[in-house]
């Protein structure tokens, strides 16, 4: 295993906080559904957005408890004939499956909206609220932090490093040597992560892991 396949699973994904639609568990409609047949769906205490799927059953929108309460503080009143399509947010922001939840957290954060349609291989399936990317976003740095990896990389002539392509072998040579913490850079020596050194025994032991495996 190298740096780089450590670094692009490490964090945690989306994949690991969202919640997925299921059978039991409705968490899209059709851009033609009633609104009134959609509320029992939007009542769920944990889901306050739905997923609206066009007839090839692409997210074509979203739609919230927000959308339809702001129609009523309006209207005053849900037609009967009132469709999805006339309340949702068109062409919705959505996230891949395997993406970073610090990646939906931010996208939420700068666009102001509390939940993420979530896409594998282009199709739905499900949704991440604010608060699962959050807690995804807090399991991923209760060990680290940003303002420690600038602290590092004002220190990076004092540290030791290594190229993001060396493999796990070399870098844990370098701790053996040094026991700091490791600056990984790019070939051009740019600071682009560190690893802790507790990080550097799991990548060794993962390398030894997916060496026995393969035996």
């Amino acid at each position: 295993m190298g740096i780089q396949d450590y670094l692009d699973n490490r964090f945690s994904r989306i994949r690991d906080f969202y919640t997925p639609e299921t059978e039991e568990l409705k968490l899209s409609c059709s851009e033609t559904d009633k609104v009134r047949d959609v509320l029992p769906l939007l009542a769920e205490p944990t889901q306050a957005g739905l997923a609206v799927l066009d007839k090839q059953k692409k997210a074509a929108g979203i739609i919230t408890e927000r959308d339809i309460v702001k129609h009523v503080a309006v209207e005053g009143k849900i037609a009967a004939g009132l469709k999805v399509m006339d309340l949702m947010t068109h062409d919705p922001v959505t996230i891949d499956f395997n993406a970073s939840c610090t990646d939906g957290l931010k996208s939420m954060l700068v666009g102001k909206f509390r939940n993420l349609i979530v896409l594998k291989d282009d199709r739905f399936v499900g949704i991440i609220s604010i608060l699962e990317a959050a807690k995804g976003r807090l399991v991923a740095t209760t060990t680290k932090s940003e303002d420690l990896f600038v602290a590092l990389s004002s220190l990076q002539e004092e540290l030791p490093s290594s190229d993001l392509n060396e493999d796990a072998n070399s870098v844990f040579e370098i701790f053996k040597k040094s026991g700091k913490n490791i600056l990984i850079v790019t070939s051009s020596g740019l600071p682009v992560d560190y690893l802790t050194s507790g990080e550097v025994k799991r990548l060794k032991l993962q390398a030894m892991s997916n060496i026995n495996s393969t035996m």
